[in-house]
């Protein structure tokens, strides 16, 4: 019998490392990262983004290099605005094309504060949304019926927004719904109870 309990502790062991989200302990709180895929919408719109920032740029510069027979009068300050107007737009798309593809969920314990954050490919983190403690409704969890796994949700208030927080089993999920249920609520969800 306890060679039965010793392996069924092994394999919810291994189920939690295989986790697809990761959680980072923060001096501040802690930093969730939902294992989600990446949507192919929104790295079709990147990979777009970042042609036509190119493109722009691209333009911008041959603007601004016409040969000074072009420069003359107003059609040198048209040229130059022209060009300062593409440029401007170019640097929004590329920062755009830049920008990460996932968010993050940063758990300020310090601040009571939910963040919804986009780390770029340098690291440097954008502040999507923020949201106090006393603003979140509940924490639950559902099953998501296109990717067939179970999703770890914050509701904001008592309406239909909601922040996706984690994807996995629901054995990976239970611990981190716990975990924000008794920082964000002040609750405790008993183990043997589904998320309603």
């Amino acid at each position: 019998m306890t060679d039965m309990n010793a392996s069924t502790a092994d394999f919810a062991g291994n189920i939690a490392r295989k986790a697809p989200f990761t959680v980072e302990d923060i001096f501040w709180g802690y930093k969730i990262r939902s294992g989600s895929g990446v949507p192919l919408a929104v790295m079709l719109g990147q990979a777009v983004c970042f042609f036509f920032g190119v493109c722009l740029m691209t333009a911008s510069f041959g603007v601004l290099v016409l040969p000074t027979l072009f420069f003359d009068g107003g059609a040198g300050i048209m040229r130059i605005g022209a060009a300062t107007l593409m440029g401007a737009a170019a640097f929004y798309l590329l920062w755009f094309a830049s920008r990460g593809t996932l968010a993050e969920v940063h758990v300020d314990t310090s601040l009571d504060e939910i963040r919804e954050v986009v780390c770029n490919r340098a690291g440097k983190p954008t502040t999507v949304a923020a949201y106090g403690f006393e603003e979140i409704g509940g924490v639950f969890i559902e099953e998501n019926d296109e990717t067939g796994r179970s999703q770890l949700i914050m509701r904001y208030r008592n309406t239909s927004q909601t922040v996706l927080v984690a994807e996995g089993t629901q054995a990976q999920l239970m611990p981190l719904r716990d975990q924000l249920a008794h920082d964000l609520l002040g609750t405790t969800i008993p183990m043997h109870r589904d998320a309603a």
